[in-house]
């Protein structure tokens, strides 16, 4: 029997990366993830999957990342037969460079899904803080850039520091790291995207070509998106950004079903398309933080990337909803 090939894009957010390899990039975004679908997808014999994790600009405008994902993904692509068409799943930013690409002339013929996992849709009250303060961000972030330099160094090179251990901050490195590389027009842009006005314009600027993908009875694209709630107290890095969401989010940012209406980072109401009021294309609330989301934790002192139990069924309900699109019955 001939095996179904299946192309999954995974989409990074914003001052993320894919699977380059640096100084500062040794490991990826999607930590330990990429593996454990390849795990869910080699269950089933009949599907071939590759998985692919592309780097765009680390921050940058909704349309300037998309247009570097478009690119990526049409040369991915172009390796396979005509006719192959991709699954996108995107985190953070990345659902919104995602539906970009899909508003584009002729995307929606060669990518089959897009789920979404804490996607800013609709913006969020973070992000507003973050683009009016980028000042200060970026003055505190060189200060603490400056400081985890020093840090690696000693935890590199100290014969008392526990060199034969990952770094229990690699990813908070990264993040600061891209933070601080970026050039300032690129940030205030990549921020902007996320705020609560930048993303209602986005949605009014694209609301009829997307309109028009998910209404096309040839080749349909599926759309799924999931949210994220957390408790402070499992959220120690987060925790403040938790409480300011919390307490000075809109109305809609802090009314939801779950106990937890936001994940330190994007609210559940902001995790529903801005076409989906109703949540016909949200499929569930997920309890974890926006960076446990995509397997990190902050320190991390996990002795390997393994997923817990609760993120596995997430990725396993993504995985098994790929593949019966991929194979209808």
């Amino acid at each position: 029997m001939e095996k179904t090939l299946i192309v999954v894009i995974l989409a990074h957010g914003i001052f993320g990366w894919g699977e380059e390899s640096s100084e500062t990039q040794m490991r990826h975004y999607y930590f330990g993830i990429k593996p454990y679908l390849e795990q869910v997808f080699a269950a089933h014999p009949e599907v071939q999957v590759v998985i692919e994790a592309p780097t765009v600009p680390a921050a940058e405008s909704v349309e300037r990342r998309g247009a570097a994902l478009k690119e990526q993904i049409e040369a991915i692509l172009n390796r396979f037969p005509p006719g192959t068409r991709a699954h996108i799943v995107a985190h953070s930013m990345g659902g919104l460079d995602s539906r970009w690409v899909l508003a584009q002339e002729g995307m929606a013929d060669r990518i089959t899904s897009l789920t979404t996992i804490a996607t800013p849709h609709r913006g969020t009250t973070l992000g507003d803080l973050a683009y009016d303060e980028l000042p200060i961000i970026r003055s505190a972030g060189s200060v603490l850039e400056g400081l985890a330099k020093c840090r690696r160094w000693i935890w590199r090179n100290l014969p008392f520091t526990r060199a034969a251990r990952e770094d229990e901050l690699e990813f908070y490195h990264h993040l600061l790291g891209n933070l601080m590389s970026t050039p300032k027009e690129q940030v205030e842009r990549g921020l902007y995207a996320l705020t609560l006005t930048g993303a209602d314009e986005f949605n009014k600027k694209y609301a009829d070509a997307e309109r028009r993908v998910r209404e096309r009875k040839d080749k349909p694209v599926a759309y799924f998106a999931y949210g994220a709630g957390s408790q402070p107290d499992q959220i120690p890095l987060l925790k403040p950004s938790f409480h300011i969401m919390d307490l000075f989010g809109t109305a809609e940012e802090r009314t939801c079903k779950e106990k937890s209406c936001n994940d330190g980072a994007v609210s559940v109401w902001s995790a529903h398309f801005p076409w989906d009021d109703a949540g016909r294309d949200y499929v569930r609330t997920i309890p974890f933080d926006h960076f446990m989301q995509i397997n990190w934790r902050i320190p991390e002192k996990r002795p390997s990337p393994a997923l817990n139990e609760d993120l596995k069924a997430v990725y396993r309900e993504i995985a098994e909803r790929i593949i019966r699109l991929a194979r209808p019955s």
